[in-house]
């Protein structure tokens, strides 16, 4: 079935609304009622007239920045010490898969011996240079998973930048800028980097200095997506404010709302599933049209 219009035009006429996320299985966990992996547009409805409810502190029918904002604030805080306590967890982990001789400790040589896989992964061509414009990298076994059931998982928003990719790699590489990055300029700060966290300089890094110095990296990579994630709300809150009264009515509240579940309902029978094809995004709109969608269809 398609989207019922008249629930559509029902809904719109009520007060509630929040910007949907940024994945048909962030939307399903963030507003399926029952918990049974599909969302209708009818609970999809519900769920957010029930979070406007919420939101709505002075319970005037309508959403204030600040309300909207501080709600945003606490949802956000807790998906990202989550987020934090994850990415400390899987440092352990992964000293641990360093240290190959298993004697609490990391070795330069141990440290090297993971930077030369690194390097040579994204060597593709093998010629001892990385450029900007090489594609990324693919891992044996990865390049074909359509077979893969896809999972109900929240996206992480606290995320560290990665190495995996040429865009990240050159962000942490290229020191020149001269988008390319050889043997020597990649381990020069590889090796700054080990001296930055062997903090005794004794030569090899213990459990602690090497979480330490993750958390240290971490923590400011925190701060900077939450400034930036509160920044965005307050633009987003005037986005969603057509009248630009101060005050979010249900109507402007769902109208990115409906944009996000008519996104990931790709089957247009009014319920989104992790089986639905993933959407194809097109900038077909108009600049100004585009700023504001991308803008009030954040991840929350």
């Amino acid at each position: 079935m398609k989207i019922n219009s008249v629930l559509i035009a029902t809904a719109l006429l009520s007060p509630l609304a929040m910007a949907a996320p940024h994945s048909a299985s962030g939307i399903i966990l963030t507003y399926d009622l029952d918990g049974n992996e599909k969302l209708s547009l009818e609970e999809f409805v519900d769920a957010r007239r029930q979070r406007f409810a919420a939101t709505d502190t002075n319970h005037n029918g309508t959403l204030e920045e600040d309300e909207y904002v501080y709600e945003w604030e606490g949802k956000m805080t807790t998906r990202m010490q989550a987020d934090r306590k994850a990415s400390v967890k899987q440092t352990h982990i992964r000293f641990n898969a360093i240290d190959k001789d298993d004697n609490k400790q990391i070795t330069k040589a141990e440290m090297d011996a993971v930077g030369e896989r690194g390097f040579d992964f994204m060597d593709q061509n093998k010629d001892g240079v990385i450029l900007a414009s090489d594609p990324d990298p693919v891992r044996e076994g990865r390049a074909d998973n359509s077979d893969d059931k896809p999972k109900l998982e929240q996206r992480p928003m606290l995320r560290m930048p990665t190495t995996h990719n040429i865009e990240g790699f050159m962000g942490l590489y290229d020191t020149n800028g001269d988008e390319k990055v050889d043997k020597a300029e990649f381990q020069a700060v590889r090796d700054e980097q080990f001296a930055r966290t062997d903090e005794n300089g004794d030569g090899v890094l213990t459990e602690q200095e090497y979480v330490l110095e993750f958390e240290d990296r971490l923590d400011a990579q925190y701060e900077k997506t939450y400034d930036g994630q509160v920044k965005q709300t307050y633009v987003r809150f005037g986005v969603l404010d057509k009248d630009e009264n101060g005050h979010m009515t249900f109507n402007e509240y769902m109208q990115s709302g409906f944009r996000s579940f008519s996104r990931y309902d790709t089957t247009g029978d009014g319920f989104i599933t992790l089986d639905d094809p993933a959407p194809v995004f097109k900038r077909e709109s108009t600049e100004s049209d585009d700023k504001a969608t991308q803008t009030a269809s954040v991840n929350n």
